[in-house]
């Protein structure tokens, strides 16, 4: 009983790390986003957001 707890957390931490992961990497490409050049030269990047 005791070890199966610990294996609940364990893949519950997994879980929240790659989560908030993904939550940074989001948080840096729509700050680069939101920053981009205005003059358009950088907009190849950022097709997918169009």
């Amino acid at each position: 009983m005791q070890t199966a707890i610990i294996l609940i957390y364990i893949v519950m931490f997994i879980i929240a790390f790659f989560l908030s992961l993904s939550s940074v990497r989001y948080f840096i490409t729509m700050w680069k986003y939101k920053n981009r050049k205005k003059d358009g030269s950088e907009d190849k990047d950022f097709k997918k957001f169009d």
